[in-house]
């Protein structure tokens, strides 16, 4: 959503921190399935405003059979899973994209065809700029050939079968740059591509533990094998972990930003391969290893992959989940730390506030001797140094409490809790966001009304954040002071507002609001909304009907217990199902009858008349059936006959003002005039002709011809026209028009 408009300094500093956060988004595939009709992804994320989750396959680089598709199910409002993968969907590149009204992003996950011929050690790679990197295949299906390798689908270089060391071909980038991002394959030459080993290579914008637009600020130490995100500097935990910087362990089974997801499985996360957004990429739980992420850790390895070693100190043992388990009386990430270091046990990762509220930040410590009020501090994003206002202290710990002054847009980012005392400190990072409470961009929206209510649509959009938790309606009568009257609901549906007075002018505003503290927002712009008339309640009658001329409706109606203020009648034709087809205004009372001319012939209407006051209706009539039957085209127009020598006539015509079904043809009378000859007819080839010639005839002799069309039935005759033949050597034609009735 856009950004409020913020007066003083908060309108600068709003744009430069704006820099967007890393969404908590996992896309998990599980990879010990046995067969592809229990294979499935699950799409999971963190966020409390999801507005878009959906997983897709990418056929930009590895394409496969276009008919092939698998189906998503929503299963809760912040997961999505796929399933119905066929044997030719497992191959390729599958992502997840997620949204929220703020941020979006795009988890990949690569999958390995079972059949294929080479496999790889590590699907996905992360490095830093100017690193090394190795791809390495293993191989399932011996070939005698060389191996073909591409980045991004384009040919990038070939391994000959004489470099393969234990079965094992390998791709070595050095000094690698960001132009090496992508997805690589390996495939024995002449194989089928689907038969390839994929990779996907993850290259940091930055040189190792550097982030920032020019790589200048240093990273983090992201604990347990979490990763720095080189754009905005903060750790992507390994699933299993949490934490600022990685340095907490989730109990065995959870995974997520802040452990609150769990492995559905009785073993755990086993078998289950985890997706996290750039540049993490993807690996096994924490606690497990291999292709198929079902391997627990050896002893003394832990984490992701297995990638990580205890060296547990001064007693301490080996969890291939968590790490080091410390013995009582030392902590850190090797049992390392003594207890009787001052260490900070309890502060949030992520704190969310709205703009010009006054939070209260708690911070727990532990530690011997015990820490004191004045030596832990509360240190803001732009080094200003809080100190606490309360502390509560127990056998264990000490929680100190500290009151934070009205925040400003200024105060986005990273924030930290120091303790400190005679043997030693201890410091903790907390990213504070400020949001800006929503307000409405426009006025709400009239949708309908009538004399005593008014459907309101209360917003089309917002500036500040959302997302949105509760919409407020304000109304009042415009010439009224009496205070508003309002409406608090939970979504942006349509609002009706009920009891209003009949043509009356409302005023009519939102207000938003968020979660938190000083979440609701300043009320939007208003709109004036002017209730109706007051409907009419009495029901018109219809008398009778009938057909005038070829297809003229005539209707009449009567008004029982007319005693109300009204302004004329609607009369509505309707097709047979019940859709519009024309409308008559009669804007007197007075008038109960009506003519509506033109109907298509062979057609049934629905006929209904209405009162109507101002743009209030009352209820129809009854509906009555009616139909013109069509008798045939009318006649055609403008007969003429024109002699010729030889004895022969030209007539021609206009078609008819209604074809009424299409002319097929037309049908020529002719008869000699002055004796006892019978009719004859001639017919046209089609019913686009309307000029016939007439050879054969006696020479001055008079003629009479008339003319009618044919669609399904014979039409009309015109009116009859004659002429006389030319007698021998006669050169001009003499032109006759109809003959009078």
């Amino acid at each position: 959503m856009p950004r409020c408009a913020l007066s003083g300094p908060w309108l600068l500093i709003s744009a430069l921190s704006h820099t967007g956060a890393i969404l908590d988004m996992t896309l998990i595939a599980n990879v010990q399935s046995p067969s592809h009709s229990s294979f499935y992804l699950s799409c999971v994320m963190g966020e409390r405003d999801v507005s878009y989750l959906h997983i897709e396959r990418d056929n930009k680089i590895v394409m496969t059979h276009p008919n092939t598709r698998f189906q998503s199910y929503r299963n809760r409002s912040n997961e999505v899973q796929a399933r119905g993968f066929s044997m030719a969907d497992l191959v390729g590149i599958l992502y997840c994209l997620g949204k929220t009204q703020t941020e979006q992003a795009r988890v990949v996950y690569v999958h390995n065809s079972r059949n294929a011929h080479l496999v790889p050690l590590k699907v996905t790679q992360t490095v830093s700029l100017a690193d090394s990197v190795t791809f390495s295949a293993k191989v399932l299906q011996e070939k005698k050939t060389d191996v073909m390798w591409k980045r991004n689908g384009s040919y990038f270089q070939t391994t000959v079968r004489s470099e393969v060391k234990d079965e094992l071909f390998a791709l070595t980038l050095p000094d690698v740059g960001l132009s090496e991002n992508g997805v690589y394959s390996a495939t024995f030459m002449g194989d089928s591509p689907l038969s390839s080993a994929f990779y996907r290579l993850i290259v940091r914008g930055c040189p190792a533990k550097k982030w920032g637009p020019s790589c200048e600020k240093d990273c983090p130490d992201c604990s347990n094998g979490g990763v720095c995100h080189d754009r905005v500097g903060v750790c992507i935990c390994p699933p299993g972990f949490m934490g600022t910087r990685c340095e907490k362990a989730c109990r065995e089974g959870r995974f997520g930003r802040n452990c609150q997801e769990q492995c559905n499985s009785d073993q755990g996360c086993k078998g289950l391969n985890f997706c996290l957004p750039d540049p993490y990429g993807c690996s096994c739980a924490a606690g497990w290893s291999g292709s198929q992420c079902s391997e627990a850790c050896p002893l003394g390895s832990y984490g992701a992959d297995c990638a990580l070693e205890c060296h547990c100190q001064n007693g301490g043992t080996c969890n291939r989940f968590s790490g080091c388990v410390c013995p009582s009386g030392w902590h850190g990430e090797h049992c390392e730390k003594s207890d009787r270091t001052p260490q900070i046990i309890s502060l949030e990762t992520e704190l969310e506030f709205n703009l010009g509220s006054e939070p209260v930040i708690s911070c727990i410590t532990t530690g011997n001797p015990p820490s004191v009020r004045d030596s832990v501090e509360l240190r803001k994003a732009d080094g200003t140094v809080l100190t606490s206002i309360k502390a509560i202290m127990e056998t264990e710990k000490t929680t100190y409490e500290f009151l934070v002054p009205m925040l400003t847009m200024a105060d986005t980012g990273l924030w930290e809790c120091r303790v400190s005392t005679s043997v030693g400190q201890d410091n903790r990072r907390v990213r504070v966001s400020v949001k800006v409470p929503p307000v409405p961009l426009s006025p709400p929206r009239l949708l309908a009304k009538q004399s005593r209510k008014l459907v309101v649509s209360p917003v089309d959009g917002f500036c500040g954040d959302g997302p949105i938790t509760a919409i407020k309606l304000l109304y009042k009568p415009k010439n009224s002071t009496s205070p508003w009257s309002s409406i608090v609901v939970d979504n942006s549906e349509n609002i009706t507002l009920m009891n209003l007075r009949p043509v009356t002018a409302y005023l009519v505003r939102v207000q938003l609001t968020r979660p938190g503290d000083k979440g609701e927002g300043a009320m939007g712009p208003q709109a004036v909304m002017v209730t109706e008339c007051p409907e009419p309640t009495a029901q018109p009658v219809i008398e009778s009907w009938s057909i005038e001329g070829k297809n003229t409706l005539y209707v009449n109606w009567n008004l029982p217990n007319h005693d109300e203020l009204a302004d004329g009648f609607i009369v509505r034709l309707l097709d047979s199902a019940k859709m519009l087809v024309r409308e008559i205004n009669i804007t007197s009372m007075l008038v109960h009858a009506a003519r509506i001319p033109n109907l298509e012939f062979n057609k049934e209407y629905g006929l209904e008349v209405l009162v109507y006051h101002c743009t209030g209706l009352g209820p129809p009539s009854d509906l009555y059936r009616v139909m013109v039957n069509s008798k045939g085209p009318s006649s055609p127009r403008s007969l003429s006959a024109e002699p010729f020598p030889d004895t022969t006539i030209k007539l021609s015509w206009q078609i008819p003002e209604y074809p009424n079904g299409g002319i097929t043809k037309y049908i020529v009378e002719l008869q000699q005039l002055g004796g006892s000859s019978e009719p004859q007819w001639v017919d046209t080839d089609s019913g686009g002709e309307t000029v016939k010639i007439i050879r054969g005839l006696n020479a001055s002799t008079w003629y009479q011809f008339r003319v009618r069309a044919n669609s399904h039935v014979p039409g009309e005759w015109s009116e009859p026209v004659k002429a006389e033949t030319l007698g021998d050597g006669e050169a001009g034609p003499r032109v006759f028009g109809a003959l009078g009735k």
